[in-house]
């Protein structure tokens, strides 16, 4: 057997030793090569990327406080379930209600949960929330993204110890796992612990135990009913066999009386979600428009330039239509100026966007489209104020860097725009337009060419 082979087996028991770590839930032994300070600086990074992605957070805060005081009662109730040997740290967990019209839950490992308007649009009552809530707030306790990375982590170390690669190679290595990790599926056993332990969570704190059977089942027949792929919630949480019927027989076994001091809040969680009950025609013609653009941009990519522009138009208008209905959400302003950009109409354009940062002057989206907008304009100043926001919450956005690259530039800032364009080009994988822009601009700056001669 070869040094490098023994040195990879090595290395590979070495950290399986170091690594097995208590469930904080069940206090059985699990791989996790992540100390809670690692998993919980990994789940802070990725909050901001996160809701740039998604949206937004929804605007109104008595929205954002009724779910956050439903999540918080949920994890003082999962507190009380912890095996004290797995030393779980006091974390504060955080909740967000995103401003998407997909179906989807989600936690982020170190105590951030996400809910979006979608799902909760189609929740009935307090019970239902108090459920979904559960199971993510368990994947948090459980650790079951550290866990999933581990492994994966697990099967690089060896190959990459027999490709003698150096320690920042390892390292580099590792940090891509970080970033897959958002795009991970649960096991079957993840999601079962997570739907029982979910559920007595929310009956501890008070609720109904069939709350989460009652989302399974709406789910279920969401899909039933539209089609083709089902809510993003199960692609993300795979169906481990059939959920209502196990979750069932716990409340069976679990909870065999009437549980009548349980409560399910249906009237509560209609005046807790008022404001999203009132906004969603908007919405509603807010995704028509996504649609319409999504074919408009499809239209081009063929080089249907016609075609293309008559879907943006139309999806102009239902944008519109949806900010006269919703006038102090940033993000149909923002709608709007995506529109008015695609079609052209910068000046149009730089009015949403103003409109947009009035209502969300912090916000991803607001700076990120009106920095696109200004660089059309030539406002330099407003460009590199933009991007520079929009940085600051998605600092490794390839496009934003590109564009304030550009806006350095302009100003005479070459030194600050080389490193920019330089990171762009990488982010970019050397791939697109903007990229292989990025890397002329560089050489015609007197730097070297970023991109790799062939072999």
């Amino acid at each position: 057997m070869s040094r490098s082979v023994i040195l990879a087996l090595l290395c590979a028991v070495t950290v399986f030793l170091v690594a097995c770590q208590r469930d904080a839930l069940t206090g059985e032994s699990t791989l996790n090569l992540y100390s809670y300070e690692d998993e919980k600086k990994m789940g802070d990074e990725a909050v901001q990327p996160i809701l740039a992605e998604l949206g937004g957070l929804y605007p109104d805060q008595a929205t954002q406080d009724y779910v956050n005081n439903i999540g918080q009662r949920i994890v003082a109730a999962g507190r009380t379930r912890l095996r004290g040997e797995a030393k779980f740290p006091d974390w504060e967990f955080r909740f967000y209600v995103v401003n998407t019209s997909m179906i989807n839950a989600f936690a982020l490992p170190g105590g951030h949960v996400f809910v979006t308007r979608g799902i909760m649009m189609n929740c009935k009552d307090e019970s239902e929330l108090a459920g979904l809530l559960g199971h993510e707030v368990a994947h948090v306790f459980a650790r079951h993204s550290a866990e999933r990375m581990s492994e994966v982590t697990l099967m690089i170390i060896p190959v990459a110890l027999l490709a003698g690669v150096d320690e920042s190679g390892g390292a580099a290595a590792v940090g891509m796992v970080a970033i897959q990790l958002l795009a991970m599926k649960y096991g079957r056993d993840d999601e079962t612990e997570s739907d029982h332990y979910g559920m007595r969570f929310a009956v501890r704190a008070g609720y109904h135990p069939t709350g989460i059977v009652r989302v399974m089942e709406m789910l279920e027949r969401y899909t039933n009913e539209h089609g083709g792929p089902g809510p993003e919630f199960l692609s993300t949480h795979p169906n481990p066999g059939n959920r209502v019927e196990y979750l069932n027989k716990q409340i069976k076994k679990e909870y065999p009386g009437d549980n009548s001091t349980s409560v399910y809040n249906q009237p509560q969680y209609e005046a807790g979600i008022a404001d999203m009950r009132r906004a969603q025609p908007a919405y509603d013609l807010a995704d028509q428009g996504d649609a319409a653009m999504a074919t408009g941009i499809e239209a081009e990519g063929k080089g249907d330039t016609n075609g293309a522009q008559a879907n943006y138009r139309k999806a102009l208008g239902l944008y519109q239509q949806a900010v006269s209905r919703e006038p102090k959400h940033s993000i149909l302003h923002v709608n709007v100026c995506q529109a008015q950009f695609y079609l052209r109409d910068f000046n149009a354009a730089e009015t949403s966007a103003r409109n947009a940062l009035r209502l969300d002057g912090a916000g991803f989206w607001p700076n990120f489209m009106g920095g696109l907008v200004a660089a059309k304009r030539n406002d330099n100043n407003a460009l590199v104020v933009r991007m520079e926001n929009a940085l600051r919450l998605v600092p490794e956005s390839p496009v934003g860097m590109y564009y304030l690259a550009i806006g350095y530039d302009r100003q005479g800032r070459t030194g600050e725009a080389i490193p920019l364009y330089q990171k762009a080009y990488e982010a970019f994988g050397g791939e697109g337009e903007l990229a292989q822009a990025a890397r002329q601009r560089l050489i015609d700056l007197g730097q070297p060419d970023p991109q790799p001669k062939p072999k």
